[in-house]
């Protein structure tokens, strides 16, 4: 249906500015009012689902920016000791999750893609600014990976968030004390 709505829309448009292009210049926001006034005289339920097919689209397109916003590296976040430059929104498959409500399969299936993102730097059409960043994160992850799995092991549903928790409730382990050599 997505295709057949724009195909129609396009040939209005094409259909209205040809018109007005014969008549000379015309004002862009002047042609888009006459389509929209065409298609709702000549079928408003048709209409209504243009309407809301686009404005679908638009809130859809503003939400991935937002997410994208979102998704920048949170230095405050304080639920995440040791995976600071986590985002605070981890986006996959179309879907937007907390990074602190992932589990430990999502955690590993996004350790994979950023894998992969940053063997893509190679592409020159990857920033390099980001690479540093991507980097950190990586290494965060490679780093709590083993203990989320850990404390995963018998509770798949645990969260990243609820892992953290069971990692700052261990006891620190204890600092290996090197001996002294003597000198002879």
């Amino acid at each position: 249906m997505d295709e057949e709505l724009r195909g129609l829309l396009v040939d209005r448009i094409q259909d209205v500015c040809n018109a007005r292009a014969k008549e000379g210049s015309f004002a862009i926001n002047e042609a888009a009012e006459q389509v929209i006034d065409e298609m709702r005289a000549e079928d408003n339920k048709r209409w209504k689902e243009f309407r809301d097919h686009f404005a679908e689209q638009g809130v859809i397109h503003f939400v991935n920016r937002v997410i994208t916003q979102a998704k920048a590296a949170d230095p405050k976040q304080r639920n995440l000791p040791g995976l600071e430059s986590m985002p605070l929104l981890v986006t996959s498959e179309g879907a937007a999750i907390l990074a602190e409500q992932l589990k430990y399969d999502r955690y590993q299936s996004e350790v994979r893609r950023l894998e992969k993102r940053i063997n893509s730097y190679s592409n020159l059409r990857r920033k390099p600014e980001n690479l540093e960043q991507d980097k950190r994160r990586l290494e965060e992850m490679k780093r709590f990976d083993p203990r989320f799995a850990k404390y995963a092991e018998n509770n798949p549903d645990l969260t990243l968030a609820e892992a953290k928790q069971l990692e700052a409730a261990e006891p620190p382990e204890p600092r290996k004390v090197g001996r002294k050599r003597r000198k002879k």
